[in-house]
């Protein structure tokens, strides 16, 4: 990965109460509260370029993730995109299916991007987005601290109501990742339009919580306090380069920051500017949860493990399936090849077994 020395954006700060220095050493999370078009996901990226690796998730459907290839940071080899298993990616930057990516992968890059346009659909994506967390929370051993940057609170819960099938779990699921960020050596950024509209514990455990343009709608009761120090007027219409910023300590202040120039605008057909083209395959198919069905990625690796392993039993025992399993699926897959000249399951997440006749020993 290139080293590549960046001039790191300003961020100032004026304490109005108690303490207020914002400690970038640290896996601290980041609440940023404010309208559409206040500049929340633009103080986050100024946030993430204080950390030595950032991995931007859940970007708005408009793919503003993808503005980090405009970023001072921006070379062809700092930059890692990843991709639903069904999509293709032609540009100048390095591309990684999601069922392939691995913890290490991340090492070799400064940024990993991904986007809702990489994505089939949005059960392919809220699918990715929870292989991407479990891979992030198996960094048990790490030296330097991560950024993980989550543009909308709410696409998040929705992933997980996607896994879990239920919203309170959900909800219980989002904050534990916030909790344990720090265990793994990750700092957080979260961006919300309201105050109310993420649970109390969620709004407890962050270190800072910034707040931007509120407009008409104001701060909510429990928050007229910080009335007492900064004008309501002036928070109805914070430029979008200014910010007021409230610490788990109870500092109150005023901040500045470098608007990034990179940053996406509204509008911009921003896959276009880059030269990055998407061809979508078939939809991949992912089992049946409720049923405990494998999908195309599971019998994908039902497969290659059973070609270097060459047993049943223990093929199951590793995916926590029965040996009868693991032996319907070979004969799945070698009826296909058989038929066809390529099993359709692993050609769509591209195994390279998908035109092999796979040999079998006993159960």
């Amino acid at each position: 990965m290139s080293q590549r020395l960046v001039e790191l954006p300003s961020i100032y700060t004026k304490s109005l109460r108690g303490r207020v220095k914002i400690d970038f050493n640290r896996p601290n999370t980041y609440l940023t509260v404010g309208l559409r078009g206040s500049g929340k996901s633009s103080l986050l990226e100024a946030v993430g370029l204080h950390y030595k690796k950032i991995i931007d998730l859940f970007s708005s459907r408009d793919n503003e993730g993808l503005a980090w290839c405009r970023s001072p940071l921006a070379t062809a080899e700092n930059i890692l995109f990843v991709t639903g298993d069904s999509t293709i990616i032609e540009s100048q930057w390095d591309s990684k299916k999601i069922s392939e990516l691995r913890l290490r992968d991340f090492k070799n890059y400064r940024i990993i991007i991904t986007v809702p346009a990489f994505y089939v659909d949005m059960e392919e994506e809220y699918r990715a987005y929870d292989r991407f967390v479990k891979l992030l929370y198996s960094r048990i051993v790490w030296t330097k601290l991560w950024y993980l940057l989550i543009r909308e609170a709410a696409n998040f819960i929705y992933s997980r109501i996607k896994i879990v099938k239920n919203q309170e779990m959900a909800k219980a699921d989002f904050i534990h990742t916030l909790r344990e960020g720090r265990h793994v050596g990750l700092a957080i950024g979260v961006d919300t339009i309201r105050w109310t509209s993420i649970d109390k514990e969620l709004r407890d455990i962050c270190d800072y919580f910034f707040i931007k343009r509120v407009g008409s709608i104001g701060l909510p009761d429990e928050l007229h306090f910080i009335y007492k120090y900064v004008d309501p007027r002036t928070l109805m219409n914070l430029p979008p380069s200014h910010f007021v910023v409230m610490t788990n300590t109870g500092g109150i202040g005023l901040g500045l920051f470098d608007y990034p120039k990179w940053h996406k605008e509204e509008g911009e057909p921003i896959i276009k500017k880059l030269g990055i083209s998407i061809m979508y395959g078939d939809k991949i198919n992912y089992g049946n949860t409720n049923r405990n069905t494998l999908g195309d990625p599971d019998h994908s690796e039902l497969i290659t493990k059973y070609t270097e392993i060459k047993s049943m039993a223990r093929v199951g025992e590793q995916m926590n399936r029965s040996p009868g399993t693991v032996h319907y699926h070979i004969r799945q897959h070698n009826a296909a090849v058989k038929r066809n000249g390529v099993c359709d399951r692993c050609e769509r997440v591209n195994n390279p077994h998908k035109n092999t006749i796979i040999q079998t020993t006993s159960i």
